[in-house]
């Protein structure tokens, strides 16, 4: 297997996981979806509620903020992950209460506190080892991480 040729522009890690807006004013935003039944929110999207097993399901955007519900420090890379050890892993709870698995960047493990304030970036997370869907081995991959908002003055 050869590697791409550099200047490949980098790829999603899925799709209809999130969105990049055009304007770099505007903030990305995860998406997922909304059971129109019982309410329920979910992120990554799902065909069916896990509350009420309805398949009536809407599309929506989440908000690009969030609380720091629970985070840890990775140190032994599990099998086929790109992203370099040690690397934080957190769960940030989302405006509707969905709470999403994320990796965590611009910060530390003495520098998080549980319910902080958290905003969205998208971020590599390396170069692809093997092909995945549309992704090809040696490709940016791109995902979304999660980090401490700061305190602009």
């Amino acid at each position: 297997m050869s590697e791409k040729p550099t200047g490949t522009s980098p790829a999603p890690i899925g799709e209809g996981y999130f969105v990049i807006p055009a304007k770099p004013s505007e903030r990305p935003r995860l998406l997922g979806n909304k059971c129109r039944s019982c309410g329920e929110v979910f992120f990554p999207r799902r065909v069916a509620c896990r509350n009420c097993s309805s398949q009536d399901m809407e599309d929506i955007v989440f908000s690009s903020s969030g609380k720091l519900y629970a985070f840890t420090t990775i140190r032994v890379r599990p099998p086929h992950c790109i992203v370099p050890v040690p690397y934080m892993l957190g769960i940030v709870e989302l405006e509707g209460g969905e709470r999403v698995r994320t990796l965590l960047t611009d910060c530390d493990q003495s520098s998080l506190e549980i319910g902080m304030d958290m905003e969205l970036g998208i971020e590599s997370i390396g170069k692809a080892q093997e092909p995945v869907g549309k992704i090809e081995v040696g490709q940016e991959v791109q995902a979304w991480k999660f980090r401490p908002v700061r305190k602009r003055q």
